[in-house]
């Protein structure tokens, strides 16, 4: 089933969720560097905003950490329990959303749903998400410093335009956001929606949060880069917001470098590998173009405009791998089947169940005793009765791998993107093996005779506790055909 339908569904399903109302803090702080905050935690938010043409700008900001929402967040996922439910589960909450007005945010909530599903790699990777959109009902309308700054409203989750002293910086109070997502299946990202038509946005990485302006024609847009942030842990690519020429260390996301294509290739560094390279559905080719995380020099990024520099752009190849990584960090590629470490009779049958992309099938591998079955690639389903196996018990193991051309570090297709169980074959013993050594032979014959003879347990293959015709039957038909217990 594809996620934008799981979304429709959800939709109806949490349809009359709600989120007792509490009253906001209306008192931000307004600190754009972290040298004006006295005695505070602080957390890096990104805020990210374009022109007409779509072009970002923006930056990091540093701004007072919420203290309860960490407890907040522990106390959901212990409730949890945490059992993994194979799924990235992204939850959509709204903000300043009255009763009257679910319709509105249910609207607002699936233009990003469906829009997010346009780009890959989430295009192909669809079925991989699960969206839950969790009705959070606020006793006005609107959201803080919405049109004008000194505006001020009851909202439910605290959402406020001004953040840090930034207009179109849209924060929220992530506790009480993570509080209303609750109700969903699962939580492993969140988008915040504030019931405006005001540009503006937030992402916090840290939390796995980001927020949009529901009703701003670009706030789709918005909500897929601010998730290049919060999934991916990307940096933005464009120029705006820091000194012009950067003179630090090497930056650690992945797709910024303060070193030219020439210099990664000696170096073997950061996108190296992807030199050159150019896909459809990706922004590209690949190389070193100057100019990235808000400085003008000093800073290379892998292509001249993708999503982390531009509204309405493709992912470049390297970002594309990174959220692969990040995907699949909630993912397993094994998706069911027979339990891991499950004994099974040689007669019987094994099949697991891989994850489906959209665009390939993930690659299945048998394994008997560590050696590859090549008559079983690619099978989900394995009849054990069709191997010819020895005597004795047997390891049989499953491989499942995405190979996905879009990932060339195979070290972190490894980690991340291939998974494995291992099973025990057990010899099937037959009625008619009596002696136990998974041969049928005279000596067989030999006991059964002695113990029909004796009327002896061995010999009452029917277990009606009479020796009679019907278990000379059984012990022959089972000499016949080998059949097991």
């Amino acid at each position: 089933m594809l996620a934008h339908l799981s979304c429709t569904i959800a939709l109806s399903l949490c349809a009359g969720t709600t989120l007792a109302t509490t009253q906001p803090d209306h008192q931000p702080h307004h600190q754009h560097d972290h040298d004006h905050v006295q005695g505070a935690e602080l957390e890096t938010v990104h805020g990210c905003w374009g022109d007409a043409h779509g072009n970002l700008e923006g930056g990091q900001f540093f701004l007072p950490k919420d203290p309860h929402a960490q407890a907040i967040i522990d106390r959901i996922e212990s409730a949890r329990g945490g059992i993994p439910d194979n799924r990235v589960d992204l939850v959509i909450v709204g903000d300043g959303y009255t009763a009257s007005e679910m319709d509105t945010f249910h609207a607002d909530a699936g233009r990003i749903s469906d829009s997010l599903f346009r780009y890959e790699p989430f295009t192909s990777y669809e079925n991989y998400f699960r969206i839950t959109a969790v009705e959070v009902i606020s006793n006005e309308s609107g959201v803080d410093n919405d049109t004008q700054r000194t505006i001020s409203r009851d909202t439910a989750l605290d959402m406020s335009y001004w953040c840090g002293g930034t207009e179109r910086l849209l924060c929220v109070n992530v506790g009480k956001a993570y509080a209303a997502a609750a109700s969903a299946p699962d939580i492993d990202q969140v988008i915040a929606i504030a019931n405006s038509s005001k540009y503006g946005g937030a992402g916090y990485p840290s939390n796995n949060l980001g927020t949009a302006a529901g009703g701003n024609s670009a706030a789709a847009e918005i909500a897929i880069h601010e998730l290049g942030h919060s999934l991916g842990d990307l940096a933005d690519e464009y120029t705006y917001g820091g000194a012009e020429t950067y003179t630090g260390r090497e930056l650690s996301p992945v797709d910024v470098s303060i070193y030219n294509r020439n210099e990664q290739l000696s170096r073997q560094t950061k996108w190296h590998q992807w030199l050159d390279a150019s896909m459809t559905g990706f922004d590209g080719p690949i190389s070193s173009y100057e100019g990235g995380n808000y400085s003008v020099f000093g800073v290379f990024r892998p292509s001249n405009n993708s999503m982390m520099r531009s509204l309405g752009r493709e992912f470049n190849l390297v970002s594309a791998e990174q959220l692969l990584k990040e995907i699949y960090r909630e993912v397993s590629p094994i998706d069911d089947g027979t339990p891991n470490g499950a004994s099974v009779e040689s007669d019987g049958t094994v099949w697991v169940e891989p994850m489906q992309p959209l665009n390939h099938d993930l690659t299945v591998r048998w394994f008997v005793d560590g050696k590859q079955l090549l008559s079983a690639f690619g099978q989900t389903t394995l009849d054990l009765s069709t191997l010819e196996l020895g005597a004795g018990s047997h390891e049989l193991r499953v491989e499942v791998t995405d190979n996905t051309n879009w990932v060339r570090n195979e070290a972190m297709r490894s980690a991340f993107m291939s998974d494995s169980r291992t099973f025990t074959i057990e010899p099937c013993t037959a009625l008619a093996d009596l002696t136990s050594d998974g041969v049928l032979d005279f000596f067989d014959v030999s006991a059964f005779l002695d113990a029909f003879g004796e009327q002896a347990a061995m010999a009452d293959l029917t277990g009606d506790g009479i020796y009679d015709f019907f278990d000379i039957s059984a012990f022959l038909d089972s000499f016949a055909s080998g059949s097991c217990n």
